[in-house]
């Protein structure tokens, strides 16, 4: 069995009335422009760092840097790793270094491919309760944790169709598919078996160790965990933005 993800997103507020524009500090792109892929890539950009750094009130999404995600639930039952683990309260910092190395638009099918690089890393912090087996080893604890990915990288894959709202034609983001790779996972798992600090750090030099084996049984959920923050965020853009008004 795969790794399940129970999500449940704290990012975002109920807004009554839908504006209809984008946030004029936002860049707007001409569908015509022979440019228009680069100019969405900047664009994109632009949306990151203004949403990570205060959000956008009016659009229903608090700052993004850090992201809240307040349970991701990964059930492992077979394999190397067979683990319950349990995250809640997990920040994850770093978005807004997102650099984007390339983006492709197809407007009428409502379809974007993204590649993009995190030269910071994404670290995420929380809280964190397990049990279960590790490789050969039991494991046991809850409290506090870190895990660091290094120079991670992602490919994004939104989909999407037009819909009529209220007679206006606005964006239903159907799917939002996001892969990552790193080059190293660090973890810090505090207070395992009890607090028992030398079971505790030799448990942690064990997983960082082992940290691809680790991240190949955490990789789906983290996935679909991120996957289902950002169909939100970018959903609650696309229902309060007629789509007419995304670009120039």
């Amino acid at each position: 069995m795969r790794a399940l993800v129970l999500l449940v997103l704290a990012v975002v507020a109920a807004v009554a009335a839908a504006p209809k524009n984008l946030p004029s500090t936002w860049k707007k792109c001409d569908r015509k422009d022979p440019l228009f892929n680069a100019c969405l890539r900047e664009a994109i950009h632009v949306a990151i760092r203004e949403l990570s750094d205060k959000g956008a009130k009016e659009l229903g999404v608090f700052p993004i840097d850090p992201l809240r995600l307040t349970r991701v639930d990964i059930a492992q039952g077979t394999g190397p790793v067979s683990i319950d683990l349990h995250f809640t309260d997990l920040d994850i910092y770093g978005l807004k270094s997102t650099e984007l190395d390339s983006v492709v638009g197809d407007l009428d099918k409502i379809h974007y491919h993204a590649f993009a690089h995190i030269p910071q890393g994404i670290t995420l912090k929380g809280q964190y309760k397990i049990d279960g087996k590790v490789l050969v080893l039991p494991i046991k604890g809850e409290g506090p944790c870190e895990l660091h990915l290094e120079n991670a990288t992602a490919l994004v894959d939104i989909l999407g169709v037009p819909v009529k709202k209220d007679g206006v034609t606005h964006g239903n983001i159907t799917d939002f598919m996001f892969t990552f790779n790193t080059t190293r996972l660090r973890i810090r798992l505090d207070n395992l078996f009890n607090g028992n600090q030398d079971l505790s750090n030799n448990m942690n030099v064990f997983l960082n160790e082992n940290w691809m084996d680790i991240l190949n049984e955490l990789k789906p959920a983290i996935q679909d965990a991120f996957g289902a923050a950002f169909k939100e965020i970018t959903s609650r853009i696309y229902s309060r933005v007629p789509y007419d008004k995304l670009y120039a």
